[in-house]
């Protein structure tokens, strides 16, 4: 098996080999992909999947990398980014569908100057549709499951379907599609609306979002929030905002961002997770959960 030339040869961007994640996620930490592959189109995808089915090998799906961890011995297998070929708004009536690799930024702002609200809380939510969706991401009170018509997928068996909402269970940072296959698209039921209060909406919640979270690389909020407050708020009570594991601290803008000060590891982020998460279990008693996926292997 000659990865790099049976599936090079269908692949307009071709593969990478031993590609490394720092590149591709926000906390620009990461050690290398096996194989990096970056489909063109729907029909490329399609072929990546078969492809992993047949030969038994690891897939792993990437957006734009944020929410995520990829330690520094890096992944196994082939890693396939979503990116700009799934990056696509289109309206039928109150109904958007968009692209997997859409921004949700980008996709706020599309559904807002089309005159179509409920989205604008997204424009405060890190990284692209796919994830988005999967991971039922929230932002100011909204959640993106609460949206969701229908999401169309590659299944395991390299299968194009569409799971429709009846079928889909959404719940806090969950849903049911994880296992279910590559999403590729995702239908989204809107009203229609004032279009200049929107984007005024839209403008807002970005504009809070560059107040409340600090500049530096991170992924996003680390720990999931609880029932009763959030999980930075605990944080920032117990001490551990400017807590530093090498290149790697607990944000002194917002105690649920831990960002890379310039030269982090993987490593360093995992451990400084695992302290924050050990100190509120000593002052509290509380167990956090962490709201970033960690994967990959050690060094």
């Amino acid at each position: 098996m000659n990865i790099e030339r049976e599936l090079g040869q269908k692949l307009k961007n071709g593969v990478k080999k031993n590609e490394p994640m720092a590149k591709h996620t926000s906390w620009q930490v990461g050690g290398p992909a096996d194989y990096f592959l970056c489909p063109a189109d729907l029909k490329e995808l399609v072929e990546i999947v078969r492809y992993s089915d047949k030969y038994g090998l690891p897939l792993y799906v990437l957006g734009n990398g944020t929410n995520l961890l990829v330690l520094d011995g890096g992944i196994r297998g082939l890693v396939v980014n979503i990116g700009p070929a799934f990056c696509y708004v289109n309206r039928e009536g109150s109904v958007i569908k968009a692209g997997a690799g859409t921004p949700m930024t980008y996709l706020a702002r599309s559904a807002a100057e089309q005159g179509l609200v409920g989205l604008e809380f997204a424009a405060g939510i890190p990284g692209s549709l796919g994830g988005a969706v999967i991971m039922n991401a929230g932002a100011f009170g909204g959640h993106l499951g609460d949206k969701v018509l229908s999401v169309k997928l590659v299944s395991p068996a390299a299968e194009v379907i569409t799971v429709e909402r009846d079928n889909l269970l959404f719940g806090y940072r969950t849903s049911n599609l994880p296992g279910k296959g590559v999403l590729v698209e995702a239908a989204l039921e809107l009203k229609q609306g004032d279009e200049a209060e929107s984007l005024k909406l839209v403008e807002y919640f970005l504009s809070e979002r560059r107040r409340r979270h600090p500049d530096l690389p991170s992924a996003g909020s680390v720990f999931r929030n609880m029932p009763d407050q959030p999980a930075g708020r605990i944080i920032e009570e117990i001490g551990c905002k400017g807590m530093r594991i090498g290149g790697a601290e607990v944000s002194c803008k917002h105690a649920n961002f831990i960002v890379n000060t310039g030269n982090a590891t993987a490593a360093d982020i995992r451990s400084l997770i695992e302290a924050v998460r050990q100190k509120v279990r000593e002052v509290y008693n509380l167990e956090l959960q962490p709201e970033v996926k960690i994967i990959g292997e050690e060094s």
